[in-house]
């Protein structure tokens, strides 16, 4: 097996309407855009890890469903970003916050643009806020 040498991650979302779905991320999420070519947009969520945004008519593959997704972002501030998200447009289906059983996490829903599912985290133990 070939030993990755990883220097970041990008993980891309396919839309069927690329620019309805640019102010979801940069308006209510507030995600820094890093690259724009035009045809997909990568926001930066830390670091070197990334978000993108792709045209599902210019993108590598083609895009069928978005049930399937779930985006899983991990936050010091949960109880203040559920607060924020409450009544804006594109957030969908907003989840109440919720102690996951058996882990020291409280997490919350929701569905954004064309239908994509996304998870918004905080690990509330030492070793897991340290890991994750």
């Amino acid at each position: 097996m070939a030993k990755l040498q990883l220097t970041s991650n990008i993980t891309f979302l396919y839309f069927n309407d690329l620019e309805a779905a640019k102010p979801f991320f940069e308006e209510v999420l507030g995600l820094e855009k890093a690259y724009d070519p035009g045809w997909a947009v990568v926001y930066r969520l830390r670091d070197k890890a990334f978000l993108g945004a792709v045209d599902n008519k210019s993108g590598s593959i083609q895009v069928t469903s978005t049930d399937s997704v779930l985006i899983s972002l991990t936050v010091g501030n949960i109880e203040e970003v559920h607060e924020a998200l409450k009544g804006c447009e594109g957030v969908d289906g907003l989840s109440d916050i919720k102690q996951v059983k058996d882990l020291d996490l409280k997490s919350f829903f929701f569905t954004g643009p064309e239908g994509y599912h996304f998870e918004v985290e905080q690990f509330t133990s030492g070793a897991l806020s340290e890991l994750f």
